[in-house]
């Protein structure tokens, strides 16, 4: 008896591990075509990229062997009479279908209607880590301004103190669980919701209508079916959508499939409560249970998936016995989502076999591991020996702690091992060779360019290096030119490779003939070639922005200790989380530390999945919150389980330890399985081991070195200057502006200014010269919120921001009157460059600055440095003008004329050579030799 309901019932079908879900799939599509639906009107919608292009391809010779044949894999599928014209229809469509990830599909519906919703249409995508990081900075800057007691969010940011960013970013990584957040009326929940609002909305705005992040696409697509127009014209589109691994959303992708099919969708969902494992990504099984209870009142549940061509018989019966243990306990799931599962193909014809290895003495845990791992060994050892390669194996555990373990026994028993996603990966040697290139290409005198230069690309020796090393900065390119000609031939290259999209420049960057007539991947051994590879791999299936968000990525990532989300390569058995290994399978497969107990820690900000309420520890309702939160863990946990299990083929190994307090976690479960005496199964055994000291890790004899002379200046003390290394000229002489001046040259008035304002003065300088060297207009009605914006202005209250680009704008307005008068007007500059850095050299000190202004008129070079002091004091700036024209005399073979522009009094100074000289020279007196 059916129900009648408010909306349309999806269908729903559960598919178990190895059952042929993608199978089903396929037959569906062919099921439609053949019934005269248009491929380009049905959205194919499944959890990953790659899953979604083999669905693609499957489909695709799927049409081809139908279109051959008349038939689909041995007459399972059998075309009607008449349906030719149809599938060679869809052949054609197949391409321009759409088969994509949930998030793919989502961006394709605010394409749909982005004019409508406020999008641009050609919005871009940031990768989850750019959104995280974006909302780091909004995040930080609101509780920079926050420390002003005039800011909103003063109190706030007050109450929170150090925990306002670790809480505020825990939220923004729970975001996915629900439409909104709420908060307690508690005052830490109340500062809570007041900031992480705030920053929200901050972080909102910066993207605005040009770029989205995962979770910013969920929560539009979600909005968007509220405006009637929108969501029919994607009903109108795509009339009937496929959803696989539906057990992998998360409550916002849920909410956004149940009002699909509020609007006429009709809604295909495939999936297995049973693999539900990605609650750390904010995955949600009762999405999928909700999904399922409302197809069984409605009467739309397909029949089960229960016919499984991955597995051996002792494998199978081992995974139904599990299953119906777990789900008769309700623990990870439930009768209804674990269907026995029966065997098919050749795979029911293979035996294969099933151990359970345990470990059992009244030692600690962290001993018996240790054996553990070393059995384990010995067991992938013999069934190598009896013919498995050790390439058809792999060793699965919960994390990477668990997998060093069994990484180090395997070496030292001579096992050849490969970690899948091994620590590290961002700091191979390969991996930063291509991020030093393509930084070189994008700034060739920057800090990538000493290991660019010792690296493949241009193999100096280190002696050379250090002559490059020793040129002025501004002098590196010229002497390359002349000393390595083909090095810096190389990098003109690299600069137009830089110039071209990520992915593009990381193909170039490795395929092309640029040392020596070979590509950089023609250097490269096997294994350091598949590295790069999967790093272009990823990039592609990641694709930054720009080259820039590229390298501060690989910057990033290399940081992390954890960072691994690139497969290493190599061969030998493949080492792997659990979760790492979802959709995959092995002939053998081994399940490491089944002992281990589960983690029962929650964190101290909980989210409500769906209903988005927030609780924080200590206050009301977060200790029912945390034990709900817990229950989901363990639940997840013996999910993982039954992922682990199902990847094996033939040979399921699984190791535990069990200590003085007996058999915990999954090996407490895996023992109640009864699978000895008169209940035992074919093909699985279990053997008890006792304690034995595993073998020592053979020492490696450390290669001796010469005992060297300390060197003699190591006890030398240099002694400090009057000015640092590295120093600006505009902070010497007289003083920063922001510093006081001597009373002879600082009036009343201007002391009254700048009395109270620190910073002040900075602030003023870097917005007018930004503005100038923008060559904006003051009439320009973008100008002052464009200023307004800028993070210099952070520290004052908005007040003073007013007041302070009031002032910028006077400036800018009496610069524009002086072109053209006092100044040459930009029409008449032949050559005209602003804000150009510049560094000197002088004895052991390094000057740096920026020179405003650097141009040239009816071939006379012209230096403007332009001054916005509140009085006209030119010595101020001897040193500054006199040392940049040094420089530029040096580069350019003319002295230019250097004039100084005080912008308040549209007054120009231009002081003599032998003025400057002398400021100089008396500067210098005090550097050290």
């Amino acid at each position: 008896m059916t129900t009648r309901h408010p909306r349309p019932a999806p269908t729903v079908r559960v598919a178990s591990a190895g059952t042929g879900k993608t199978t089903s799939l396929v037959l569906r599509y062919l099921e439609l075509v053949d019934g005269g639906e248009a491929l380009r009107r049905v959205a194919g919608v499944t959890f990953t990229r790659a899953a979604a292009d083999e669905l693609r391809q499957r489909v695709g010779e799927a049409i081809h062997a139908v279109r051959r044949d008349g038939s689909y894999l041995n007459g399972v599928f059998q075309a009607s009479p008449g349906s030719e014209e149809r599938f060679a229809t869809a052949a054609n469509e197949l391409e321009g279908a759409l088969l994509t990830t949930i998030h793919g599909f989502m961006i394709a519906a605010l394409r749909l209607n982005a004019p409508q919703l406020g999008l641009d249409p050609n919005f871009g995508i940031l990768a989850e880590w750019e959104a995280q990081a974006q909302f780091e900075v909004e995040l930080s800057s609101l509780l920079l301004l926050a420390r002003d007691e005039d800011h909103p969010l003063h109190g706030a940011a007050r109450y929170l103190g150090s925990e306002a960013m670790p809480k505020a970013m825990r939220l923004f990584h729970k975001r996915s669980l629900a439409e909104k957040l709420t908060f307690g009326a508690g005052p830490e929940d109340v500062a809570l919701g007041q900031m992480y609002r705030a920053a929200l909305n901050a972080f909102d705005r910066r993207l605005g209508a040009t770029s989205l992040a995962p979770g910013e696409v969920e929560r539009k697509a979600l909005r968007m079916l509220g405006v009637r127009q929108a969501r029919e014209r994607l009903a109108g589109r795509y009339p009937r959508v496929l959803v696989d691994e539906y057990q992998d959303v998360n409550p916002l992708q849920g909410s956004f499939f149940e009002r699909l099919a509020e609007v006429g969708v009709e809604l295909e969902l495939v999936g297995d409560p049973k693999q539900s494992i990605y609650g750390f990504r904010n995955a949600d099984v009762a999405v999928f249970r909700r999904a399922l209870r409302y197809a069984e009142s409605a009467g739309t549940v397909l029949p089960a998936l229960d016919r499984s061509r991955r597995h051996s018989r002792a494998v199978l019966g081992f995974l139904n016995r599990l299953t119906d243990h777990l789900a008769e306990d309700l623990k990870g799931f439930e009768r209804a989502e674990a269907p026995p599962v029966a065997g098919a193909g050749a795979q029911a014809e293979t035996e294969g076999s099933v151990e359970l290895q345990v470990v059992s003495d009244e030692r600690p845990l962290a001993e018996l591991r240790l054996r553990e791992a070393e059995l384990l060994g010995e067991r992938l050892r013999a069934h190598h020996a009896a013919g498995v390669p050790f390439d058809d194996m792999t060793v699965l555990a919960r994390s990477y702690t668990g997998l060093a373990l069994v990484q180090r026994a395997l070496t030292v028993q001579g096992i050849p091992n490969v970690l899948g996603q091994g620590r590290g990966y961002y700091e191979r040697t390969e991996i930063r060779d291509v991020h030093h290139a393509l930084s070189v290409g994008v700034d060739p005198t920057g800090p990538s360019l000493a290991p660019f230069l010792r690296g493949p690309f241009a193999a100096l020796e280190l002696s050379d290096v250090a002559a490059v090393w020793a040129q002025e900065p501004q002098q590196r390119t010229a002497y390359l030119e002349r000393a390595f000609p083909a090095v810096a031939e190389r990098i003109a290259w690299l600069a137009d490779t830089a110039a071209l999209r990520p992915l593009a420049a990381i193909k170039q960057l490795l395929r092309a003939p640029v040392v020596d007539g070979r590509s950089y991947l023609e250097l490269l051994g096997g294994r350091a070639r598949e590295n790069v590879d999967a790093l272009l791999f990823d990039v592609a299936a990641r694709p930054p922005a720009d080259l820039s968000l590229l390298l501060e990525r690989l910057d990033l990532l290399a940081r992390q200790a954890d960072a691994g989300d690139v497969p290493q390569s190599g061969s030998g058995v493949r080492l792997l989380t659990v979760h790492a290994s979802k959709g995959l399978e092995f002939p053998l497969t081994a399940i490491f530390d089944a002992g281990a107990w589960p983690s029962s820690h929650v964190e101290p900000v909980l989210v409500e999945p769906a209903t988005g309420e927030v609780h924080l520890m200590g206050g009301e309702g977060f200790l029912e919150a945390a034990e709900a939160e817990r229950r989901r863990q363990r639940e997840e946990s013996y999910r993982l389980l039954y992922v682990a299990a199902s990847r094996a083929r033939d040979v399921l190994l699984v190791t535990g330890s069990a200590g003085a307090a007996g058999a915990r976690g999954w090996l407490a479960e895996l023992l109640k399985l009864r699978f000895t005496g008169v209940e035992a199964l074919e093909g699985v055994t279990v053997q008890y081991h006792p304690y034995e000291e595993p073998r020592p890790i053979p020492d490696v004899e450390p290669r001796q070195r010469a005992r060297l002379k300390p060197a003699p200046y190591l006890r030398d003390r240099i002694e400090p200057g009057r000015f640092t290394p590295v120093t600006s000229p505009s902070r010497v002489a007289l003083g920063h502006e922001d510093e006081p001046l001597p009373a002879a040259v600082l009036t009343a008035a201007e002391r009254e200014l700048e009395r109270g304002r620190v910073g002040w003065g900075s602030a003023r300088g870097t917005l007018v010269h930004y503005a100038i060297g923008q060559n904006w207009k003051v009439d320009d009605e973008e100008i002052v919120r464009t200023l307004m914006s800028q993070e210099v202005l952070f520290p004052f209250s908005d007040a003073q921001r007013q007041e302070l680009v009031d002032e910028v704008l006077a400036l800018l307005a009496a610069y524009q009157a002086m072109l053209g008068n006092e100044l040459p007007a930009l029409a008449e500059r032949s050559v005209d460059r602003a804000e150009l850095p510049l560094a000197v050299r002088r004895g052991e000190l390094v000057w740096e600055g920026v020179v405003d202004r650097l141009y040239r008129v009816d071939g006379e070079w012209l230096l403007d440095d332009y001054k916005t002091d509140v009085q006209v004091v030119p010595e101020r700036y001897h040193l500054q003008l006199g040392l940049y024209l040094e420089a530029l005399e040096g580069a350019l073979g003319a002295r230019p004329r250097g004039r100084l522009v005080f912008l308040r009094e549209r007054r120009l100074v231009e002081p003599a050579k032998e003025v400057l000289e002398r400021a100089v020279s008396e500067a210098l007196e005090f550097a050290p030799p």
